[in-house]
């Protein structure tokens, strides 16, 4: 393995930032404030694990009901197993679930009393989690690609930083704009260490229509923080360069937004990105497949 690998391996041991602009950051929460955000969590976790817990709290709903009938009495369903036993808790789950579709029915007070709290909690977490549901399938998510790799190479004889983004979508982003910024390590005259932020000049940061792909440049003059910055520096320094893109999804009519980082070792020397745009049957055609490749 070489000493290059082994660099790389061993900085993404330590990666606060992921690739996809998320924090790499653990957050405890603080006790008993877990339900206060509750419908964030709902909104802001993956599909598997929504699903996963609506599946959780539908079992553990259902048992906690299964048990109120079992310990109601042996004549609180009829038609249920007359034992105190496993049988006769099956049917109280099966009665929690199937309720007035079941071949089994409450007798007496309290298992009717029963019934209709499970009935009106039963209504009432449908509509919270079709709402929840809604509003997942309706927030609009933007699905632009951004090449894996950041190049330091010349365009009209001017040191540039190059990556590029790509709509995966049919539709179009509008009023698009893209911002970068810097952060690298630095240290004090009194030797207190901290992460600093520079904004990145974009040659052209708007664009009113992006459908395609969009080719970033930050031409490294004077004034950019990239400036004297050489493969060692940025290693030393821990550079990172923050990509972020915003727009109005003309579909929904809502502003999206994506981000991306390039981290030091993502960035590449004295290379170019291949073209991905050609024209076929009088029609625009660009290969997504290849918004990595460079040469």
């Amino acid at each position: 393995m070489t000493d290059k690998k082994k660099q790389q391996q061993s900085a993404g041991q330590h990666v606060v930032i992921n690739r996809d602009g998320t924090l790499n950051i653990h957050r405890p929460r603080e006790k008993g404030r877990f339900f206060f955000d509750l419908y964030h969590y709902l909104l802001a976790i993956s599909w598997p694990g929504f699903f996963s817990i609506l599946v959780l709290f539908f079992f553990a709903s259902n048992m906690f009901f299964s048990a109120l009938y079992f310990f109601a009495g042996a004549q609180a369903l009829t038609g249920a197993h007359p034992d105190l036993g496993p049988a006769r808790f099956a049917d109280c789950f099966f009665f929690s679930v199937q309720l007035f579709n079941g071949p089994f029915k409450p007798s007496g007070l309290w298992p009717n009393i029963l019934v209709v709290l499970q009935s009106y909690l039963g209504m009432l977490a449908i509509v919270i989690m079709t709402g929840i549901l809604y509003a997942r399938f309706a927030r609009p998510r933007a699905r632009v690609i951004f090449s894996n790799s950041a190049v330091i190479s010349r365009y009209n004889h001017k040191p540039c930083l190059v990556f590029r983004v790509a709509n995966e979508r049919l539709n179009q982003i509008v009023e698009a704009h893209m911002n970068l910024t810097l952060t690298k390590n630095e240290t004090s005259q009194e030797g207190e260490a901290s992460r600093k932020f520079y904004p990145m000049k974009v040659e052209n940061d708007y664009s009113p229509l992006f459908a395609l792909s969009w080719t970033i440049r930050h031409f490294i003059d004077e004034d950019s923080p990239l400036y004297g910055m050489d493969e060692e520096k940025m290693r030393e320094e821990q550079v990172a360069i923050f990509a972020s893109l915003s727009g109005l999804d003309d579909t929904f009519s809502q502003t999206i937004t994506a981000r991306s980082v390039y981290r030091y070792d993502e960035i590449v020397f004295n290379k170019r990105f291949k073209d991905i745009l050609q024209w076929k049957n009088n029609k625009m055609h660009i290969n997504l497949q290849g918004i990595h490749d460079l040469e």
